[in-house]
């Protein structure tokens, strides 16, 4: 009752303001995504019926942004959803919501996947498993980030994830990063295989607060060399171990992650044993997601073991005081669960 008095009380500004509610998402009002292959998108979000990724531009030439095209494209897409026209391309995202969207023009979200190449070769990587994408339109981003800076579309609040490919080999990765950090961006995410260790990471983890990503997806070297295809499994417990050192006193900013793969690691004892390494090496934060191809094939027929492999990492991390991110497709899931046990 009283959560409802408060959501009341919170709207009584905009309605006063004539504002009214739609249906939008915060990455079709405000994100971009420097994609591979010279294109820009609104977002990356790929496992819905639409599948998302919709193109702002599929021309960028790596040297100049046109910013007037951009904005032009985004306006066009926000104007379409305020009048209640949801793209095709979002049918079925559970990022959609409605709410009080405002009209305002800049982006609170960057991400940047526009290098592909890598250090290992995930089995459930997209660039693994369809050979057509390259980096061979590779450029560089920081004079991109300098325009849209200097435009006022973002600033220092804007939130950043970096990701690839392998994030820390762009050859400008370092200036990336301290680019970002001189401009005082306050949130910073970088995935990383962990393969090759930072030291500009672990400056920025133990200075500024930034937030590594490390994809482990195993507990022991067997499984995690059939799952990278690569004979890394030590270099990356020392990355991880090296960056956990490196947090201040308190903080939780070295997430290691888990990607449920079908027939690989979606068992008790896999996920088990990742959990027990992780912690032993001091992991505070974990993060658990569904292979998207494997999402897909499921669809709305999740089996129940995958379910309870969810609920298993929950109660692990429930137990063990820790904290455990359930990232886009085990989120779903999750919530799945959770409207299942509510009716019934």
């Amino acid at each position: 009752m009283f959560s409802k008095f408060f959501k009341y009380l919170a709207e009584i500004p905009f309605k006063l303001k004539g504002k009214k509610k739609f249906v939008s998402c915060e990455w079709l009002e405000h994100g971009i995504i420097f994609d591979h292959a010279n294109i820009v998108r609104v977002c990356c979000e790929q496992s819905h019926e639409g599948r998302g990724r919709y193109v702002l531009d599929d021309s960028f030439n790596g040297l100049w942004l046109d910013i007037q095209k951009i904005q032009q494209s985004k306006t066009t897409l926000r104007t379409q959803v305020r009048n209640g026209e949801i793209p095709s391309s979002c049918k079925g995202c559970s990022f959609l919501k409605e709410d009080y969207w405002d009209d305002d023009n800049y982006f609170s979200n960057v991400l940047l996947t526009h290098w592909v190449r890598c250090n290992t070769k995930c089995v459930y990587c997209p660039a693994v498993r369809d050979k057509s994408l390259n980096d061979d339109k590779h450029y560089n981003i920081v004079p991109v980030l300098e325009q849209l800076f200097e435009s006022k579309l973002i600033d220092s609040t804007t939130n950043f994830s970096i990701a690839g490919g392998e994030s820390t080999i762009y050859p400008e990765f370092d200036k990336l990063l301290y680019f970002l950090l001189d401009n005082e961006v306050e949130n910073i995410n970088i995935n990383t295989s962990g393969v090759r260790y930072s030291a500009s990471i672990s400056e920025a983890i133990s200075k500024y607060n930034v937030e590594v990503v490390i994809s482990l997806d195993a507990g022991n070297a067997w499984l995690h060399k059939r799952i990278k295809e690569t004979d890394t499994f030590n270099a990356v417990i020392n990355t991880i171990k090296q960056y956990v050192e490196a947090q201040p006193y308190g903080e939780s900013l070295v997430v290691v992650k888990y990607i449920l793969l079908k027939g690989l690691n979606d068992n008790n004892k896999e996920i088990l044993d990742w959990f027990l390494l992780c912690k032993k090496l001091g992991v505070k934060r974990f993060a658990l997601d569904v292979d998207i191809a494997w999402y897909r094939e499921m669809g709305n027929q999740i089996p129940d073991y995958v379910k309870d492999l969810i609920l298993f990492a929950k109660n692990m991390a429930k137990i063990n005081s820790v904290q455990l991110d359930l990232y886009d497709r085990a989120d779903m899931i999750y919530k799945s669960i959770k409207i299942d046990h509510k009716s019934h």
